[in-house]
């Protein structure tokens, strides 16, 4: 049986490896004459989105932000273009899965990740997010402003070699302007906002700092935070800001990991971590005292 693939510009699609709502990722190879057989991820917008000028131009500016960004826990766009009348991004291809994947394959067996490996996971992504924060454009040194909005453990990919990447930076923030017309499109989302986010404020680094506190609160608790039997329900919990304190969910989380956790997960924003870099800072340093044997293997 011969295996058909897609021509599709300079590239070849190989396989279908994701679909959402508004794109579909391809693993992909390039067909460019230097031979170089290098794997990339195709993100192809869907042809009814790709119509969208308007849609697309806010795409492509964000495709040209998110060129800028050059960190190992962040993965890279290449390229961008419109081929076939559909308009694609040319990314890294990380070999592995998403959080959300690698949480619900582990639910099966009732297993949950260790707290030095959550630790591992979170300090990286922290990382990742702190690179893009700080961000500059290459040609004009300006800041950039880049904030994630959409930090989630579906955005979290892990490598089978242990690598962390946060993938979908600053697309996110065309993806939700563009959607938020259409009722229902930010569902799975709202568990993630930070509660100005919810309020409708305007939005600062800060609010990917409180995203990445959740997703860190759930890995320790092995249980979602912020749950409701529709939107406005989880909404208004967001808003609220009501934290367990994660020691009573799980004894074996010592206090000073408690009070990270809690501190990246605090309603007023002039008291949570003013960066990512400072989230990283903290997550390290206890990793390295309490854990000091780990390795990402």
């Amino acid at each position: 049986m011969t295996q058909s693939y897609e021509q599709f510009g300079k590239y070849l699609l190989l396989e279908k490896i994701a679909a959402g709502g508004m794109a579909e990722i391809y693993l992909a190879r390039s067909t460019a004459a230097n031979g170089l057989n290098k794997f990339f991820a195709i993100k192809r917008i869907l042809p009814q989105y790709s119509n969208n000028a308007e849609f697309v131009a806010m795409f492509k500016e964000e495709a040209k932000v998110a060129i800028n960004l050059n960190h190992s826990n962040v993965i890279s766009i290449f390229d961008f273009g419109i081929e076939d009348d559909q308009f694609y991004l040319v990314m890294d291809y990380c070999e592995g899965r998403n959080l959300r994947q690698i949480i619900n394959e582990l639910k099966k067996t009732n297993k949950s990740f260790s707290i030095d490996q959550t630790l591992f996971l979170i300090k990286e992504a922290a990382a990742g997010l702190d690179h893009a924060h700080r961000c500059t454009d290459s040609n004009s040194g300006r800041p950039l402003n880049i904030t994630h909005r959409d930090m989630s453990p579906q955005n979290i990919m892990v490598s089978f070699d242990g690598e962390v990447k946060v993938i979908d930076f600053g697309i996110a923030k065309a993806e939700t302007e563009a959607e938020e017309t259409k009722t229902g499109t930010l569902k799975g989302k709202f568990n993630y906002m930070s509660p100005e986010q919810a309020e409708g404020q305007p939005i600062d680094p800060r609010t990917d700092v409180f995203a990445l506190g959740i997703v860190l609160w759930e890995l320790l608790a092995n249980d979602r935070l912020f749950t409701g039997s529709n939107e406005a329900a989880i909404l208004r919990k967001v808003r609220d800001c009501q934290v367990p304190p994660i020691r009573k969910i799980n004894p074996m989380v010592p206090p000073e990991l408690e009070r990270i956790v809690m501190k990246s997960l605090t309603k007023d924003r002039n008291v949570r971590y003013q960066t990512a870099a400072n989230l990283h800072r903290d997550l390290n340093r206890f990793l390295n005292m309490q854990y000091p044997d780990f390795s990402p293997h």
